[in-house]
Formats: C-alpha cells, structure tokens, sequence
C-alpha cells in the first residue's frame, strides 16, 4: 500500500505535469461530455475558455480529492500500519488500496482468460494521443462521479430518507458521501448504479468491459458511501491513470522497471483482497462476522428487549444507560416509541442496517447483537 501510494503521487505529478500538453490542444478544440441513462447520451459541448475552465476544474478537483483522502487517512493508517487498527474499520486510503488491488486483479485475470481463449480485447484509448488522453482520463475521474455516484446514489437516497421520514442534519452529505451506514437501499442504488455504469463501458470497449467495470462501479459506489465523494473520486483516478506516467515518461527505464515490480505485487495482493472483500460481502448477506473470535465472543446472546449497558466498569459517553447521541443517518437510530431520533432515559436501540433493537457498548461504540456492526 505504502508502495502504491508513492505511485498515486507519481500519477498526480504526471496530471500536473500534462497541463503544459493539454492547454495547447484545448484551442481549437471541443469536447463534450456525456450522461449515462439506458444508453450514453450528449449532455453539453465545451470550447474555448470554457473547456480550459472544466480542465482547471477537473485537475483541482483531482488534487484536492487526493490531499483530503491522504490527511483525512493519515492517523487511521498509521495504525494499520502498526497493527493497532480496529478490525474492520479502516482508514479511506486502507480501503482505496485494498479495492484497486481486489479490482485489479479481477480485471487482470478476465483479460487473460480473454487472451487464452483467442478472443480479441477491444482498447479504444490506445489510439488516442497522450495529450487527449490525460484530458479525458482525468474528465471520466470526475466526472463519471459525479453522474454516477452523486446522481444515482446520493441523490435517491433523499427520496428514500424522506420516505423513511430520516435524513441528515447536514443535507450536503447527500452530495459529498461519507459516513453512510449501508443498508438495503443503498445496496440497492450501488448495484443499479454499478449496472448503469457496467454497461455504459459498452460501445467502443465491447462486452467483455462490462463486468469489470461494473465490479469497479461497485467499489467507488462503497468509497462514496463509506468515505466521501473525494475517495471514489481518487480511486476512480487511480485507475484510469495507472499507466499514464509510463506514456509521458516513456524514457524513463527505471520508472518502468518500478511500475512493473509494482504492478506485479498489486496483482499478488489483488488475490489476497478479492477474498478479504468476498468475506467482507458474506458478512453483510449473512449479518454475522466470521473469522473474527473476539468480535463473536462479544456478541453472547442476552435476553429479547434488553436495554444496553455498559459492559466495563467505565462509565459510557453522555452517562446515560451507554446511550451516545448519534446523528439521524451516520449512526444507529433511537426511538421512545413516539418516533423521536434523540436518546432520551429509557429509550432502546433500532439498528439503522438490520433493524435490532439490541446493543451493547465495546471498546467505547455501540455494537448491534444482531449483525454486529459497530457506530460511534
């Protein structure tokens, strides 16, 4: 991971880099940029100034995505690092990595099934030149984010708040994602989401495109979510860029040897995460954990309806029977049965993902007895 992100600031000087080749091709040139319904339609053309102002944007918008993911991920990492992590509670760029390796991989190994069989692996982007393909890798960045992610996840999810009569005390959560429990209706708009985007790779890329770009569709609809709209934007990057520094420093042998090393191990590791996520899915469908002992061991069975207390001598957050007070969607939801979200003395515990009304606190967070999840 350490490697891959020297790599990533490798990527970023390379999209710093390309602006002196990009700006003198924007002026006499348009572009125009697409929408994905039931098939790719036209949305707006650009030219002149405003092309050169959507190319500012998209560059600032990549830089400021990668600063946020790496300082926001600094101390989460850290502890990763040193093994003193929470299990399952990673860092944004902990997850970045581990679901570009997972991708990776997966991509990796359909294109040489591909291979193996003969069959012919459409590329539309090799025949562009290097300056239209650091504008439009660094456009699909962004932009397919905010088409995809913003406007098929994140806004559905008001009329899905409204309906449930929930929602964020902060609505630009809507747009910027991050720190959305994932339940059945955010499943629901990643996998539609993902589909629509899956299939939008069809023209020009064929249908053996579909999968893997839905799978990766998949893994930024997760970032978003979870971490916010500058992580899906940053892994979004990374893959469209992997190969860029490779074409703009093409005399660079030692560059080349370190991304071939590089690539390599990603690919290795790929394997290990495709099956950590795969654990990580089964966990959601099934609403248990496997291979975590502590984690089960904490969830011992208590009796239907208990109100939680505190399972340590230390006293919980607010001193009120181990109840904290979450916001309405970023943590499990409280009720004293007249439908109010505050936890008032006496309240109990409904899980905003399985719908338990049982909890206990562990290591200072409210965990649910049914599907074990932990909020702060």
């Amino acid at each position: 991971m350490i490697s891959f992100g020297v790599y990533l600031i490798v990527c970023l000087t390379t999209l710093l880099y390309g602006m002196d080749l990009v700006f003198p091709e924007l002026e006499t040139r348009s572009f125009t940029l697409h929408v994905v319904l039931f098939e790719v339609l036209p949305f707006i053309t650009m030219s002149g100034s405003l092309l050169y102002g959507w190319y500012l944007f998209l560059v600032s918008a990549i830089v400021v995505s990668a600063i946020w993911v790496f300082l926001r991920s600094a101390r989460g990492f850290a502890g990763e690092l040193t093994m003193k992590s929470a299990a399952r509670d990673h860092s944004a760029f902990f997850d970045m990595c581990g679901l570009m390796f997972a991708v990776f991989f997966i991509n990796t190994a359909i294109v040489l099934a591909m291979m193996a069989i003969g069959s012919e692996v459409a590329d539309p982007i090799e025949e562009m030149e290097t300056w239209e393909l650091l504008f439009v890798l660094a456009n699909a960045s962004v932009w397919e984010e905010l088409i995809i992610r913003v406007l098929m996840i994140g806004l559905p999810l008001i009329a899905v708040d409204t309906a449930m009569r929930r929602g964020f005390k902060k609505p630009h959560k809507y747009v910027l994602g991050g720190g959305i429990s994932i339940g059945r209706a955010e499943v629901a708009l990643i996998l539609i989401s993902s589909i629509i985007f899956g299939f939008g790779h069809l023209e020009g890329w064929g249908v053996w495109k579909v999968f893997p770009s839905g799978l990766a569709g998949v893994a930024f609809g997760y970032m978003y979510l979870k971490h916010g709209l500058a992580a899906s934007v940053l892994l979004h990057f990374s893959f469209d860029y992997l190969s860029m520094p490779l074409l703009v420093f093409d005399d660079s042998l030692a560059l080349t040897l370190a991304v071939g090393i590089g690539i390599l191990l990603w690919i290795g590791l790929g394997l290990m995460f495709a099956i950590y996520f795969t654990i990580r899915i089964a966990e959601f469908l099934k609403g248990r954990t496997f291979l975590d002992p502590e984690r089960r061991r904490a969830m011992a069975p208590v009796p239907t309806g208990t109100m939680y207390r505190h399972p340590h001598p230390a006293r919980p957050p607010n001193g009120s029977m181990g109840v904290g007070r979450p916001s309405a969607r970023e943590s499990p939801r409280f009720s004293d049965g007249g439908g109010a979200t505050s936890p008032p003395s006496g309240s109990y515990f409904v899980c905003p993902v399985c719908g338990s009304t049982e909890a206990r606190w562990m290591d200072g967070k409210l965990q649910c007895l049914s599907c074990g999840r932990l909020f702060e």
